[in-house]
């Protein structure tokens, strides 16, 4: 449903895929051995679970299941403190629903599909609940109370209010404080377990495939601007390639369903995306080396339990056209290969003159294994992305600053569209094994296999604007990388007591290997006039070359402790070793060549004091580690040769970090409020428009708050919104003016969307949105040497649902504001799109 634009092997990783993945291929039986049930259970058709209602009562837990079936036949088992009800015969219209902690003395609910049967799971804190039932008209009603009482205590299930019957066709889930809204309640992105994020000593922010796609995100930097404190910086937010700021910081750190991937940050897309995942701060101590300022996972669509089909068309301005499909089917008796598939073309113009872009996306999960005690689920990503005429970015002068000759407009094409043009293919495979050994021990294993392919890559640089303020020197760069990740993660979770401790302790080992081959030729070409350009072919009169490959080799070590002290306090410590490979060599010049292994040990240390289930303070310490694959270069000014320095030390960083949680309104609004300090060290920046000279400053801080909501306010209104205060400057430099402010940060910025749907009467499904985009002024260099000016963005939507049908319009700026999201330098400023309009309709059959 999203439009597409825009790096030794692994001998081990290769053989575990295969042995897992190719005996399905080859045409294995059915890999499930199937349950008999008693003759009891003889119909023609599973009784079809519509809606199901989770009460809390005196005693415990009330669950209500609505079905026209009145015949229904639990069975119950006892696995531990796992009380286990499975309901034969029955088929859940809906996805998974699970609760953490729904009340004292059960840990979890768990309500899954199963097959021919649904199983309800209520894992108890010291020993399994007990359970009791009885016909509801129409359907079923359990009754669970936890194991501190008694059975005899169990009241007599009541009757729940008559529930309207559900719409012809209709697949409804209702689960009673606990709607799918905006709100999610866990992540595993802080942890590598799913947490309550109540439960984490960090900041966690998570953006729903709702809210994707009420406002219509076509790309991960469209999607991060519902995240205050959060920018696309030197990336414009509708490029496929993306470099977060992230609490003052740049930051690479894009994870793929939990592991690292090195290619995210030069081509991703939402084509299959499930919700997006940010974890403000360091990660070192999960996920490895990499960035101070925070972490975003993508977290892919997996087949679903119940068959779903849908088909989507988007057409919108520019040109824009997009269609797509979402095709799922559950694993089971008749489907011995669950699936789901994602695949989407797309081709559009831009608002910048004579830029044009076709893209081709199509990503298949398959559920090779589901049993109740193991899964194996294996997935791929392909798409290929085709452009003409990018544009280059625009000079400061003409824009944020006054130029005597003009303004120069944002749509215009200060390159040579005739010579630009790129080409890129993705490729993105893996699978995730896991394997419970008990109620308590289970073990995962992940690979993740990604390459990118840039065939053709040719565009403009610019490189200096001359003092009449209307003549642009530019460069026409080539550039055919390739980059290629391989992450190989296994771990093991279990949770055990030692006198009135509770443990949830994970363990594990990762195995990286990154390989970045890059070769860049830049020609100066003939300058251009800013104002008046011409748009014929050119001739080149210099070159400049850089050949090079990196590899890096990685090998870590983590441990994990979540310990609960008491009902409301929770010791969070981890530790991760690493040790990193790096060779790097240069084709031209071996004085840049290096090859060297550097060992870090990154550090967490959390603490969670929870007066009340709903609310929760905590503080934390963490470190971050991140080893550069350069040398400082710097240039002799009369020669214009460039000197070759040493190899950079390692970045490093640490942040404090306090704050508050809260689940608001009887669960319905998650808020988290945050204060951080943070300081990195060893930071790597360029030289402003001379890209080939780049060196390492001292130290630089960044200190804020950040304020996060999201959930329902009243039924049917849902709301995402965010504001971050945000002081980051350069504390110690011999290069820079210490007290600078970095670049692409502003102090004040806020986000807000919000949608309501009419629930009942004539125009039941129509619903409308509105958003409120800021970003405050913001510092374009490490110079200081001029302002990004503040801006308010205003997109809005109107939509409706009826049944299958989904019908949308989304405006994207709605008042037609002239913004610039960030800079790379004085002449490479990236202007915001004006106002664009796009209208969807999808259909589930």
């Amino acid at each position: 449903m999203t439009s597409q634009r825009s790096v030794s092997s692994f001998g081990l990783a290769g053989i575990i895929l295969c042995g897992l993945v190719q005996p399905v291929w080859a045409g294995l039986a059915d890999p499930l051995e199937i349950e008999s049930y008693s003759a009891a259970i003889q119909v023609a058709q599973m009784a079809q679970i519509v809606d199901v209602q989770i009460n809390v009562t005196p005693n415990g837990l009330d669950l209500r299941m609505e079905t026209e079936a009145n015949n229904l036949q639990p069975t119950q088992t006892q696995d531990g403190k796992r009380l286990i009800i499975d309901i034969p015969n029955a088929q859940l219209r809906s996805g998974t629903v699970q609760r953490n902690n729904p009340v004292p003395g059960i840990a979890v609910l768990e309500i899954t599909q199963l097959n021919d049967r649904v199983r309800v799971i209520a894992a108890g804190t010291t020993a399994a609940p007990t359970a009791a039932w009885a016909a509801a008209s129409p359907g079923l009603q359990l009754s669970l109370i936890p194991a501190a009482e008694t059975a005899e205590s169990l009241e007599p299930p009541i009757e729940s209010p008559p529930v309207p019957p559900p719409l012809s066709n209709a697949i409804r889930l209702i689960v009673t404080g606990d709607r799918e809204t905006y709100r999610v309640a866990e992540s595993s992105v802080g942890t590598r377990t799913d947490t309550d994020i109540l439960d984490v000593p960090q900041a966690i922010q998570v953006i729903p495939e709702q809210v994707l796609e009420d406002q219509d995100s076509q790309s991960l930097g469209d999607s991060i601007r519902n995240s205050a404190g959060i920018s696309t910086g030197r990336v414009s937010s509708d490029s496929s390639a993306t470099q977060l700021v992230i609490r003052g910081f740049s930051s690479d750190n894009i994870l793929r369903n939990g592991l690292r991937d090195a290619t995210q940050r030069f081509s991703s897309g939402l084509g299959n995306v499930d919700r997006v995942e940010i974890l403000r701060g360091p990660a070192s101590v999960l996920y490895g080396f990499g960035d101070l300022g925070g972490t975003v996972n993508i977290v892919t669509k997996q087949p679903l339990d119940q068959p779903t089909y849908s088909l989507e068309y988007t057409l919108g301005q520019f040109n824009t056209h997009n269609a797509s499909l979402d095709f799922s089917a559950p694993f089971g008796v008749d489907n011995p290969l669950g699936y789901r598939l994602n695949a989407s073309y797309s081709s559009a113009n831009s608002f910048r003159d004579f830029e044009e872009n076709e893209g081709w996306f199509v990503s298949p999960a398959v559920r090779l294994i589901a049993t109740d005690d193991t899964t194996l689920t294996a997935d791929l990503e392909y798409f290929k992305l085709a452009s003409n005429g990018s544009a280059p970015e625009l000079p400061a002068i003409g824009t944020v600053i006054d130029n005597p000759n003009g303004t120069v407009a944002r749509s215009a094409n200060l390159g040579a569209p005739s010579l630009v043009e790129g080409e890129v293919t993705v490729t993105r495979l893996g699978y995730q094994f896991e394997h419970r050994f008990s109620p308590d021990w289970r073990v995962r294993n992940e690979l993740l296999v990604s390459v990118v392919e840039f065939s053709e890559n040719t565009f403009v640089l610019p490189i200096e604007l001359e003092t009449d303020q209307r003549t642009l020197r530019r460069g026409l760069g080539t550039n055919p990388t390739s980059i290629s990740s391989y992450t190989l993660n296994t771990n093991g979770i279990g949770t055990f007591n030692t006198g009135s401790l509770e443990h949830q302790l994970l363990a594990g080992v990762e195995l990286s290997y990154e390989r970045l081959r890059d070769e860049i030729e830049v020609v100066l070409i003939d300058s251009i006039d800013i104002f008046d350009y011409r748009l014929s072919e050119i001739s080149p009169l210099v070159a400049l070359q850089e050949d090079n490959n990196t590899t890096t080799n990685a090998i870590a070590f983590y441990l994990q402790d979540q310990i609960t002290i008491s009902d409301n306090l929770i010791l969070v410590l981890g530790g991760r070793f690493d040790s990193v490979r790096q060779n790097y060599e240069d084709f031209r010049d071996s004085d840049f060549s290096f090859d060297r292994t550097q060992s870090a040990f990154s550090p967490r240390a959390g603490l969670v004091f929870k007066p009340e289930d709903n609310l929760s303070l905590y503080a934390s310490y963490s470190q971050s580690f991140k080893p550069l694959a350069l040398r400082s270069t710097s240039r002799n000014l009369t020669t214009n040769e460039r000197i070759v320095g040493d190899p950079y030390d390692p970045e490093r960083g640490r942040q404090f970090e306090v704050g508050f949680k809260a689940d608001l309104w009887d669960d319905r609004l998650s808020t988290t409020l945050a204060l951080y300090h943070l300081t990195r060290t060893n930071v790597d920046v360029t030289s402003g428009s001379d890209t080939l000279v780049r060196d390492q400053v001292g130290e630089q801080r960044s200190q804020g708050v950040e304020l996060t909501v999201s959930g329902e306010l009243s039924l049917g209104w849902n709301i995402i919104g965010s504001y971050a205060y945000t002081d980051a400057v350069i504390t110690n430099d011999d290069r820079f003016e210490v007290g600078n402010r970095l670049a692409n940060v502003p102090r004040h910025a806020a986000s807000l969307w919000t949608t309501y749907e009419i629930q009942e009467g004539a125009l039941e499904g129509l619903g409308f949105g509105i958003g409120l985009f800021y970003q405050g002024e913001r510092e374009g260099d490490l110079d200081n040497s001029f302002i990004l000016p503040s801006y308010l963005r205003t997109d809005a939507s109107l939509f409706y649902r009826r049944d299958r049908l989904r019908v949308a319009l989304n405006f994207k700026n709605l008042f037609n504001t002239s913004y610039y999201e960030g800079a790379r330098s004085d002449v490479r400023v990236i202007p915001g799109a004006p106002f664009s309009l796009t209208g969807t309709v999808s259909w589930e059959f």
